[in-house]
């Protein structure tokens, strides 16, 4: 049974409910793709300063080197998080730091 998992060392000092959700839908992609999603970045990491939504528990970054299809998961996160209030994409696509980001989007509160 495919389930969410979380790469050894990250961190997750705060979970707000929005990073709550999104932990629900990645591990409801993992069931519908068929495949383990693991988490590589939450709260620690380089990130783009103390306001960035992974130092919130608003923001996570996904594994996507070993996906079977990066795109069919993307789609099927985005389906499950489409109300408006969350964005996914994936971020240096074709480098090796390749990754899927999601996040609660600036400016939006959850719930």
């Amino acid at each position: 049974m495919p389930v969410l998992l979380t790469k050894p060392g990250v961190l997750f000092t705060i979970i707000s409910p929005a990073g709550f959700q999104i932990m629900a839908a990645l591990t409801r992609v993992a069931h519908i793709i068929g495949h383990d999603i693991e988490i590589t970045s939450a709260c620690d990491g380089e990130h783009s300063g103390p306001e960035d939504p992974h130092h919130k528990g608003e923001a996570y970054d996904i594994r996507t080197h070993d996906l079977p299809d990066k795109h069919l998961a993307l789609a099927t996160l985005k389906s499950l998080l489409d109300d408006g209030k969350f964005f996914a994409w994936i971020e240096d696509e074709g480098a090796p730091n390749e990754h899927l980001h999601v996040q609660l989007r600036h400016g939006m509160a959850y719930p």
